[in-house]
C-alpha cells in the first residue's frame, strides 16, 4: 500500500510540473477571474465619477447623415479641427490612414485622365482644397493629435517615419518578454510626420474571445512603443514623458509617472470597464454641426474612432457584453488615472502552484490516515477561503491569479477522489471476496457434515454443483426462463447446490447408511430429510433476513426429490410447480448416484445411466432439461472422471 502513495504523490507532482504553465491553466484563470470579478463588481460597483476622456464616435447617425466610411479627409479635417478649437488636453485618432486619400479633387483629375484618357477639369475650387492629404496634414500639425500604427508579423517597408517624433521615452532595459513586430501598418508619411506622437493600437482577445487585457509597451524590432492611448498620457504634459518597465522579484512592474502597477511578462494590464452609459461619448455630425458644449471637451483625452455596428469594431469584455474598441482605449485612460488598473504580480502563479501542490500532500497525508471526510472538509474550506481572497483582492484592484492555485487543486482532488475510489474498490472487492470464500467454505462445511454421515463422499458434492451449473448456463444461453436464469442466479444455484441433502443430519445412522434396501417404514423415515432440510435453511432464512441464496438453498433441498409428474415427495409437486433449481439439481443427483457405487448397488456405466435418464423424460425429470441433458451428456462424463 506504501508503494500506492507513492504513485500518487509522484503522479500529482508530475501534474503539477506539466501544467505550469500551459494555455489550459491560463484559460482556466481567465474564467475564474471574470466570475470573482463579477462578485467583486456586485459587492462593491465600480464607480467613474467625472471621466477624463471623450470618445467622438464615428456612430450610425454620423454615417446616415454623413455617408460612408472612411469620409473624404477634408470632412475628418473639419472634425479634427472643431475638437481642437474646444481645447482638448490631447487628441489620439483610432484611425489609420495607409494610403492617399481618392477623393481629393488632384487624385480624382489623376484617375480619369490615367483609366479613361478625359481631362477633368474644377472650376471655382481653391488651389489648397485640391488636395485632401495636405489639408488634413496641415490640421494634425496645429493640434496635439497622436496617430496609431499597427505591429505586423510581416516584415515589409520602410517604417521609419513612423517614429520621427514619438515625443516619450520607454526604458524595458533586460526585458525581453515584450511582444515584438517586425513589420508595421502605418499612415501615409505626410500626415504621419505633422502627429504630435504615435502608439500602437493592437489589441487581441484572450484565446476564448474575450478581451480582458491590453499591452501598455511592445517592440517594433528593438524600438520600444508605447500602446496609443498610454502615449497619449506620456505626452499630454501631465506625466514626465516616460514609462519605466522593470522586473522586480514580484514580477513586472510598470511607472507612469506617480502610478506603480504589476503586468504580466508581456507588459499586458487588466483593465476594469465601467458602465457602459458613465463613458461620456460625443457623436461625430453633432460635433460637425456645433451642437457641443466646449466645456465637454476641454482638458480633455479625446479618442476619435468607430462605434457604428456596420464597422464591425467590437470586442467580447464579458459573457453577452460587447464593446467598441475605441471603448477600450478610454478604460486604459480612466484605469490608470484613478488607480483602477488591476494590478497583476507575477509572483501569483507559481507562487500559487506551490502552494496548490502543498495542499495536495497534506490531502494525500490525511488520505493515507483514512480521514476522507477531513479531506472534503479541507478542499472545500481551501476553495472558500481563496475565493474569498481572490474577491477582495480585486476589490482592492489586485489579482491574485487564483486559478492557479485553484485548478491544479481541483484536479488534485480528483486524482485523490479516484485514488479513495480504487482503493475502496480494491479493499470491497478484497473483503466480499474474502466473504464469499468464507460463505461458501461454510456452505461446504455444512454439506459435509451431512456427507460424513452418509455413504456419498465429498467428491459427490464437487460433481453435483458442476453438474447444475452446466445445465443452467446452457438453458440460458438458449432462452430459457431468461427471467431466472441470469448470473446472480447461477452462481448461487453452484454455491448451494451441495446443501440439497443437509437434512440427512437428522436421520438415524441405521437408516442412513443401511447396505441394504430400506423397509417401506425406513424409507419414509428417509424421505424426511427434505423436511429436514428446509427448516435447517429456514432457520438460516429467518436469521438473515430472506437470503436470496438461501431460499435458493432451501428449494433445492426441500423439493429435489420432486418429480415432474407429481408422483414424488415431499409435497407431490408437478411440473413447473416444482421449483427451476430443484428440477435442476433432481438430475444431477440422479445421475450422480447412478454412476456412483454404494453399498447397496455397483455404479452403472455412463450409457446405463443416460439411458435412465432419458426415460424419466416427462416422468421424473423436466423434459426441458432431459433434452439440455442429452446435448450435454459428453460434458457431464468429462465431469465425474476428473472429481471421481
Amino acid at each position: 500500500m506504501r508503494k500506492f502513495y507513492i504513485v500518487v504523490a509522484i503522479t500529482t507532482l508530475l501534474f503539477y510540473l506539466a501544467a505550469y504553465p500551459t494555455a489550459l491553466l491560463q484559460q482556466s484563470d481567465n474564467l475564474l477571474y471574470d466570475l470573482y470579478k463579477r462578485i467583486a463588481t456586485a459587492v462593491s460597483p465600480l464607480q467613474l465619477g467625472e471621466p477624463a476622456t471623450v470618445i467622438v464616435e464615428i456612430d450610425d447617425e454620423s454615417l446616415e447623415t454623413l455617408g460612408q466610411w472612411p469620409w473624404p479627409r477634408v470632412l475628418t479635417a473639419k472634425l479634427l479641427e472643431q475638437i481642437g478649437a474646444y481645447k482638448p488636453a490631447a487628441i489620439a485618432a483610432d484611425i489609420i490612414f495607409p494610403e492617399n486619400d481618392r477623393t481629393s479633387p488632384q487624385e480624382l483629375i489623376a484617375f480619369y485622365r490615367n483609366y479613361f484618357g478625359l481631362s477633368l477639369h474644377i472650376e471655382g475650387l481653391p488651389d489648397q482644397l485640391y488636395d485632401n492629404d495636405s489639408l488634413l496634414a496641415d490640421t494634425i500639425g496645429s493640434l496635439p493629435l497622436l496617430l496609431p500604427l499597427y505591429l505586423k508579423n510581416k516584415r515589409d517597408g520602410d517604417a521609419s517615419v513612423c517614429f520621427e517624433k514619438p515625443g516619450y521615452h520607454i526604458d524595458v532595459t533586460e526585458i525581453d518578454t515584450l511582444y515584438t513586430g517586425v513589420g508595421l501598418l502605418c499612415n501615409i508619411p505626410e500626415l504621419q510626420a505633422q502627429a504630435h506622437s504615435t502608439g500602437f493600437i493592437n489589441a487581441h482577445a484572450d484565446r476564448d474571445g474575450v478581451f480582458r487585457r491590453m499591452a501598455l509597451a511592445m517592440r517594433f524590432d528593438q524600438e520600444p512603443i508605447a500602446a496609443l492611448t498610454a502615449a497619449m498620457l506620456l505626452t499630454s504634459g501631465r506625466f514626465p514623458p516616460q514609462m519605466q518597465l522593470s522586473d522586480t522579484p514580484y514580477g513586472l512592474q510598470a511607472e507612469l509617472g506617480d502610478h506603480r502597477f504589476y503586468t504580466d511578462a508581456h507588459a499586458n494590464v487588466l483593465l476594469r470597464f465601467y458602465p457602459k452609459d458613465t463613458y461620456r461619448r460625443i457623436s461625430a455630425v453633432d460635433l460637425l454641426r456645433g451642437r457641443v458644449d466646449p466645456e465637454a471637451i476641454r482638458g480633455k483625452f479625446v479618442l476619435v474612432g468607430a462605434t457604428a455596428v456596420g464597422l464591425h469594431d467590437r470586442y467580447t469584455v464579458a459573457p453577452g457584453e460587447t464593446l467598441p474598441g475605441i471603448y477600450m482605449h478610454a478604460t486604459l485612460i480612466e484605469n490608470v488615472l484613478n488607480g483602477d488598473l488591476i494590478s497583476q504580480p507575477g509572483i501569483f502563479p507559481p507562487l500559487n502552484m506551490l502552494l496548490s501542490f502543498l495542499s495536495a500532500m497534506a490531502a494525500l497525508i490525511m488520505f493515507r490516515r483514512r480521514r476522507y471526510l477531513s479531506i472534503i472538509i479541507f478542499f472545500s474550506s481551501m476553495t472558500l477561503l481563496y475565493s474569498a481572497a481572490a474577491v477582495t483582492a480585486l476589490i482592492y484592484s489586485l489579482s491574485i491569479a487564483p486559478g492557479y492555485f485553484l485548478s491544479p487543486l481541483a484536479v488534485s482532488f480528483l486524482i485523490t477522489a479516484l485514488s479513495i475510489a480504487v482503493i475502496g474498490y480494491t479493499q470491497r472487492k478484497q473483503f466480499y471476496e474474502q466473504l464469499s470464500h468464507s460463505h461458501q467454505a461454510a456452505l461446504d462445511s455444512m454439506a459435509l457434515v451431512a456427507e460424513t454421515r452418509d455413504t456419498e463422499t465429498g467428491a459427490h458434492i464437487i460433481r453435483t454443483k458442476n453438474y447444475v451449473k452446466l445445465l443452467a448456463m446452457a438453458m440460458a444461453r438458449k432462452g430459457a426462463y431468461h427471467e431466472t436464469l441470469n448470473e446472480s442466479y447461477i452462481e448461487q444455484l453452484f454455491h448451494t447446490a451441495p446443501l440439497h441433502d443437509i437434512g440427512k443430519v437428522g436421520i438415524p445412522d441405521h437408516i442412513l447408511k443401511k447396505p441394504g434396501s430400506l423397509t417401506p417404514e425406513e424409507f419414509e423415515t428417509m424421505k424426511l430429510h427434505t423436511t429436514y432440510g428446509k427448516e435447517i435453511l429456514d432457520n438460516a432464512i429467518n436469521s438473515y433476513h430472506d437470503n436470496a441464496m438461501l431460499r435458493v438453498a432451501r428449494n433445492i433441498a426441500y423439493s429435489h426429490h420432486e418429480k415432474w409428474n407429481g408422483s414424488g415427495y415431499p409435497q407431490g409437486l408437478s411440473g413447473e410447480a416444482i421449483p427451476l433449481e430443484a428440477r435442476l439439481m433432481a438430475l444431477a443427483d440422479v445421475y450422480d448416484a447412478l454412476i456412483s457405487r454404494r453399498y447397496y448397488k455397483e455404479a452403472f456405466s455412463f450409457e446405463q445411466t443416460e439411458a435412465i435418464i432419458l426415460e424419466g423424460r416427462g416422468n421424473h425429470f423436466d423434459p426441458q432439461i432431459v433434452d439440455v441433458f442429452i446435448a450435454l451428456k459428453e460434458e457431464f462424463r468429462r465431469i465425474a472422471q476428473t472429481h471421481r
